[in-house]
Parts: structure tokens; sequence; C-alpha cells
């Protein structure tokens, strides 16, 4: 059994890229998550068909591209894959974008973990850690011995 993945890893990080178009581009982070073993290579197609429907584009030079949402199930693992492109890729003709930020859904239990968090280091470490079980739940923030 292989161990579990974290859902972002420095391998899934390629700075100073360059892409002719979004397609290029979105294969190049597909390409990444497949090769991380976060999705089935069919994602790569389903990430392009998301931007015939909705553009990924997010504004301020930055792009998410994922699945569509009948296709979830060629997501093996919850994984994200960046890519910088510092002379930006022409995204939906009108928007440039120089990050993009390749994203295999996040599952019901990381989404939970997040969505009920108090604590900015419960998401770093919620995004950093691999995923196979639910993670153990926060400390509290008040010291030993204080009182109500």
């Amino acid at each position: 059994m292989l161990p579990p993945k974290p859902v972002l890893s420095l391998e899934m990080i390629l700075l100073d890229q360059q892409a002719p178009g979004r397609d290029e581009a979105i294969d190049l982070v597909g390409q990444l998550l497949v090769g991380g073993g976060y999705v089935q290579p069919a994602y790569v197609a389903s990430m392009k068909a998301r931007e015939l429907t909705m553009s990924t584009y997010v504004g301020n030079g930055v792009a998410i591209p994922h699945g569509t949402f009948e296709d979830k199930t060629l997501i093996l693992s919850t994984g994200v894959a960046v890519a910088q492109f510092p002379h930006g890729v022409n995204w939906d003709g009108s928007n440039v974008a120089h990050l993009v930020v390749g994203i295999a859904a996040l599952d019901e239990a990381v989404s939970k973990t997040l969505w009920n968090t108090a604590s900015p280091a419960d998401v770093y470490e919620t995004l950093g850690r691999p995923w196979q079980e639910a993670p153990d739940p926060a400390p509290s923030s008040r010291g030993e011995g204080e009182k109500d």
C-alpha cells in the first residue's frame, strides 16, 4: 500500500514556465496531477471542458482550473499543482494568467476540516498533510490551567 499523499508538495510546483495558451497551461498542471498520482489522465480533458462552460480565471493573474463535477470519479486523491508563468498566458481572450493552480477537488473529509476550523495553523496543516483519515482534533488555544 502506498503512503498517503500531501495535498500540496514541492514536487507539484513549477516556476518560470511558458505556455502558448490556456490549454497548454492546463495540460502542464494537469500532467503534474497525473504524474503525482492524484488523477487519472482523462481528468486533464475534464479540466479543459470546464473552461468551455465557465472560465476558471479568478482575477489578479490567477486561474484555478479543475475538472467538471461529472468527472470527479477520475480523482484518485485530493491534490493541488501550481505553475508560475512570469510572462503570462492568454487565458480567455481578455485575461492573462501568471499563476495557474490546478485542483483535484478536495474530498469531503478535507473540506469539512477546513469549513470548521478556527485556526490558520489548521488550514496550513490540512493542506500540507497526507490524507488518508480524518485529522486529530486541534488542541485548545487556551493554555493549561486557564480558568473560564
